[in-house]
């Protein structure tokens, strides 16, 4: 018997095997042969899996007590802190899940982008990941809405007023998000439409290409030098890359449980502990930290150029793997992708950083 194949159980879980070759595909996804430095490298991708499951789950618990309503959405979920058993500990897993999902999908995003991933055959790979991470954006956005705070307000307000930049139909762009000309019921009604039904199906979906593509691409090598011959290693999946993508899984977690244990309060300004009230603009309203960048932007520049400039990044994004086909992958043998990218990533951190200041 080779190391990739499995012996079929017996009893009901051969039957079950037989009809859905479940151990078959475990044991060859097992013994499929990947770069070895996989087993080296932190698995982004992997971590983002785990914390997608992680949302969905908590999610799913939450609905149990949340009351989808802007009548009584807040003091549902203040009853969910203080008088369900263990409901903090659900909320604030969801809750700073959530940041440190967008983070990772921000890291992932460039971490791809300067190792040159994009390239030829995996253009569909990316594709598909940028994609998902404007669906974990949207995700992240329209469940910070659903507490209905002052702050989950009053962001609300800053960030559908953004969308007035729009030439020609911006200002029925920003009535058809809100559902009126203000932020309200029917605003918040959308956000829990698309937060628990649109945007969670359009991610499983994306998912699941997205996964299907890396398979059959195949994992991307180390990118090296020019001129670099030496022979690419490769190993079984399983056990070494699965232990790297067991270690980071366990690493995601101890960083989660600090964050709910010893920092709940980090991404919860004042603000969230009031409810919302459309008579009363606290001060210093800004969107969540993810966003920053696309609020300072327009406070510095005129609105059109910012808008501008945000839409011709959003498309040179998702144009890289048509723009940089030379083949070549490490950054020093790309200089101007990799300057770019550099510029890129500076003015996001600089601008966020404005913006958390401002």
């Amino acid at each position: 018997m080779t190391g990739g194949e499995a012996r079929e159980p017996r009893g009901w879980l051969g039957w079950l095997e037989r009809r859905t070759g479940l151990a078959a595909g475990w044991a060859r996804a097992r013994g499929a042969a990947v770069p070895e430095e996989r087993a080296r490298s932190l698995p982004f991708g992997g971590v983002l899996l785990f914390a997608l499951a992680l949302q969905i789950a908590t999610g799913l618990l939450l609905l149990l007590y949340f009351v989808p309503d802007p009548a009584g959405a807040f003091e549902s979920v203040r009853a969910l802190m203080r008088d369900v058993p263990y409901g903090w500990l659900v909320r604030l897993v969801h809750a700073h899940g959530a940041n440190l999902m967008v983070a990772l999908a921000f890291v992932h995003l460039f971490h791809t982008a300067f190792a040159g991933a994009y390239q030829a055959p995996r253009e569909l790979v990316w594709l598909s990941g940028c994609v998902l991470f404007l669906l974990v954006l949207g995700s992240a956005l329209t469940g910070y809405i659903l507490p209905w705070s002052q702050m989950s307000y009053w962001a609300t307000t800053v960030v559908t007023a953004s969308l007035s930049y729009v030439p020609f139909v911006g200002t029925s762009l920003v009535e058809w998000v809100r559902g009126g000309e203000f932020v309200g019921a029917p605003t918040f009604r959308r956000a829990f439409a698309a937060h628990v039904g649109l945007l969670p199906l359009a991610i499983v979906g994306s998912v699941a290409l997205h996964l299907a593509w890396v398979r059959r691409a195949g994992l991307s090598e180390r990118p090296r030098r020019a001129g670099d011959v030496r022979a690419a290693v490769r190993i079984p999946f399983h056990p070494r890359v699965t232990l790297r993508y067991a270690t980071a899984i366990v690493g995601y977690a101890f960083v989660l449980t600090f964050l709910v244990f010893f920092a709940p309060d980090l991404f919860f300004p004042a603000e969230h502990l009031l409810p919302a009230d459309p008579f009363d603009t606290p001060p210093n309203v800004k969107p969540e930290w993810y966003f920053l960048w696309a609020y300072q932007l327009p406070r510095l520049l005129p609105e059109a150029l910012a808008l501008a400039l945000q839409g011709a990044a959003l498309a040179l994004l998702f144009a890289l793997p048509f723009v940089d086909r030379g083949g070549r992958r490490h950054p020093l043998d790309r200089p101007w992708i990799s300057a770019a990218l550099a510029l890129a990533l500076a003015a996001l951190v600089g601008l966020s950083v404005l913006g958390y200041l401002a």
